[in-house]
């Protein structure tokens, strides 16, 4: 059965993230408020925690290294359910995030303007942070979890969004419409029961299949 009240939350991220990108799309990323943030960061930078913020910011520990492992775990929990949420959620933030960056382009700030990097990144499309989309799904579909689980996730998924600006390679812009995309997935994924039970059942059948072929 639809859940029509995280139906009007998904449609309300949308249409959040619509505006704002038409409006980027016009006017671009180096706006003076865009701009002073990010200089605001990168100035602030310190030397102790810059190898921290680099590793966790690079290109595959704050998606893959880190919520794959953590989607799975769940899901030989008691919070099963959550899994199945988190997990057609990444499935849907994965589709449209690299649709995204296929059909726009906006550049890095490191292209535009004079800011120091600290891990190397491809100059492509800026617009949304592929990393603050998927790390803000995981954490907005595990909010449902105890505290003690949730906290620590959500501080994770905020220190990596945060990261991909303080290494240079993300508007503030670009992280925080991340984060719209990501409310907007989850609500949606939230909004029919159905699917994540089709995950449950893909996982299951995976599994079934390895358990055989082990036993042979």
């Amino acid at each position: 059965m639809m859940n029509r009240k995280q139906l009007a939350v998904a449609a309300s991220m949308y249409a959040v993230f619509a505006a704002v990108t038409a409006w980027v799309l016009r006017v671009g990323e180096d706006f003076p408020l865009n701009a002073y943030i990010l200089y605001a960061v990168i100035d602030h930078r310190l030397a102790v925690l810059n190898p921290f913020l680099s590793l966790i910011s690079s290109d595959d520990y704050g998606r893959a290294f880190f919520w794959i492992p953590v989607a799975l775990a769940l899901w030989f929990t008691r919070y099963r359910r959550t899994s199945d949420s988190m997990i057609a959620a990444f499935a849907l933030s994965l589709i449209l995030g690299e649709a995204l960056k296929h059909l726009m382009y906006l550049p890095r700030p490191f292209t535009v303007l004079h800011v120091s990097t600290l891990i190397s990144t491809a100059p492509d499309s800026s617009y949304p942070s592929g990393h603050a989309l998927i790390v803000s799904t995981g954490a907005l579909a595990a909010a449902s979890l105890p505290w003690y689980l949730s906290i620590p996730l959500a501080a994770e998924a905020i220190m990596v969004s945060y990261g991909r600006i303080y290494v240079g390679v993300h508007w503030p812009l670009d992280v925080v419409m991340g984060w719209v995309l990501g409310a907007a997935d989850v609500a949606l994924i939230n909004a029919f029961p159905q699917l994540p039970r089709a995950v449950d059942a893909v996982l299951q059948a995976v599994l079934g299949g390895l358990r055989r072929r082990g036993g042979e």
